[in-house]
């Protein structure tokens, strides 16, 4: 129960962040610690599931070894350090995980 609890306030969340501000409701100026806090919403968003689909297997759980998602994500790290691109970063690691994966690394 507890997660579904959960799922739905995330989801109320979700809609509330961007229905008030085209409600007019809100403030212009945001307050400053809302606008610090908000700067760490993506992060904290993308890193779950970014983790669990690099480590977490289907049919065999988490794995460390003979995992081809490992070097492309790491290789996809660099590639967005370097380039601070969101589009190159995810073409260079389509680009790793498919080349991993055909030649079998």
């Amino acid at each position: 129960m507890s997660l579904f609890f959960l799922i739905c306030l995330c989801g109320l969340f979700t809609y509330l962040t961007r229905f008030l501000p085209l409600t007019g409701w809100l403030p212009a100026q945001m307050p400053g610690w809302f606008e610090r806090a908000m700067y760490f919403v993506p992060i904290a968003v993308l890193t779950p599931i970014i983790v669990h689909s690099v480590f977490i297997m289907p049919d065999s759980g988490i794995t460390l070894t003979d995992n081809v998602r490992l070097p492309a994500a790491i290789l996809a790290i660099l590639v967005a350090l370097l380039t601070r691109s969101v589009i190159i970063t995810l073409i260079g690691g389509f680009i790793c995980l498919w080349g991993f994966s055909y030649f079998g690394l």
